[in-house]
């Protein structure tokens, strides 16, 4: 299937914040987000004829610049790639304000990276088990594994930072 130079624009404009809120949370800073992301961009704009089914195009993107990150952090010699966790749990999504909000982005961005893109994909991204799955190269079980332990690490990083919640 083609896909037009119009479609691609419009579909990066649509995720071009989570992309970079994605990319910032690995390489941890402004300058390298950027160069991670442009490089992503063009991989996918160069591979665009191998997607097959445009429903697929934001996991299909959105794992095209988490190797373009792991690639660029292991030119460094910065990143621990291992994959942990623990089961699952399901939970409900609340409505929270914006400085709660701010609050919980900063507390994952101190996690670390497995659990970090996990949750960050899940929460804030609004991706599905299976669709991170394909982003992270894990699988469903692994990702399951990796949001459960972020979240734990999640809570034990508010509760730190004397941020207190009612479950």
């Amino acid at each position: 299937m083609t896909h037009s130079k119009e479609w691609f624009s419009d579909r990066i404009r649509e995720h071009e914040n989570g992309l970079y809120a994605l990319a910032f949370s690995y390489v941890k800073n402004e300058a390298d987000a950027g160069d991670c992301l442009q490089n992503a961009i063009l991989k996918a704009y160069e591979h665009l004829g191998q997607l097959s089914d445009p429903d697929s195009f934001k996991p299909w993107l959105y794992g095209i610049l988490v190797n373009c990150c792991k690639d660029e952090l292991k030119r460094r010699g910065r990143v621990d790639l291992r994959d942990d966790g623990m089961p699952e749990q399901a939970e409900p999504e609340p409505r929270i304000s914006r400085d709660t909000r701010y609050t919980l982005l900063d507390a994952v961005m101190k996690l670390e990276p497995p659990y970090r893109t996990v949750l960050l994909l899940h929460y804030y991204e609004d991706m599905a088990v299976s669709d991170i799955a394909r982003v992270t190269g894990r699988t469903p079980g692994a990702v399951r594994k990796q949001l459960e332990r972020g979240r734990t690490q999640l809570k034990a990083v508010l509760l730190k930072e004397g941020f207190f919640y009612d479950e």
